[in-house]
């Protein structure tokens, strides 16, 4: 269930408005004031959906540095509450999605047979090859990283991920092909594979 986003105000009465006009004229200080006011109320929100306080504050953070490189091109359609809820929301999702990608990598080394306990080098390597897999899973576009995830982290079928997604089976096909070709290639260039 997607996380829900507190109501706020509309752009008509949007106190925080002029921060964001100083902002998009370079105001440094401007984005401090936003992140004073905001910043609490914000990281209890994040901390609430991925249940860490650390990892609450660092996704905070995430969104303020996507605030400011974004400042230019802010439009206040909605109230700046929302459009930082929004962006928190979305690095919670994505937060969310490395987060079972890492459970499941877990899970899946914890299936399978070991001679003995890990070296630290076959920690390292462990590592490496699921950074380079979350990385690779990460970068893939919107679509087929659904496809990916439907297919080959939930076990769906390709009639069942074309169903879920209201694409055909051939299109589910061709994207699973092409992350898989996508992940393959990030695993070989991370190296653990030649050693």
């Amino acid at each position: 269930m997607p996380p829900t986003i507190p109501v706020t105000a509309n752009a008509e009465d949007d106190s925080l408005a002029p921060l964001m006009a100083a902002m998009r004229d370079g105001s440094e200080s401007a984005l401090g004031e936003l992140m004073e006011l905001c910043w609490p109320e914000l990281v209890r929100y994040a901390a609430r959906q991925v249940g860490e306080v650390e990892t609450g504050r660092d996704i905070v953070q995430e969104a303020f540095i996507q605030v400011w490189r974004r400042r230019r091109a802010w439009k206040p359609r909605a109230s700046v509450r929302a459009y930082l809820y929004r962006i928190v929301r979305s690095l919670v999702i994505d937060q969310r999605r490395r987060q079972g990608v890492r459970r499941r990598w877990a899970a899946a080394q914890q299936l399978s047979p070991q001679a003995g306990p890990a070296t630290p080098a076959e920690e390292l390597d462990a590592t490496i090859l699921a950074e380079a897999f979350e990385a690779a899973v990460a970068s893939l576009p919107d679509r087929r990283r659904d496809v990916f995830e439907l297919v080959f982290l939930r076990g769906l079928s390709h009639g069942e991920a074309a169903e879920a997604m209201g694409i055909s089976a051939q299109t589910v096909a061709n994207q699973m092909s092409a992350a898989l070709r996508t992940i393959r290639s990030a695993v070989a260039e991370s190296g653990v594979t030649d050693r």
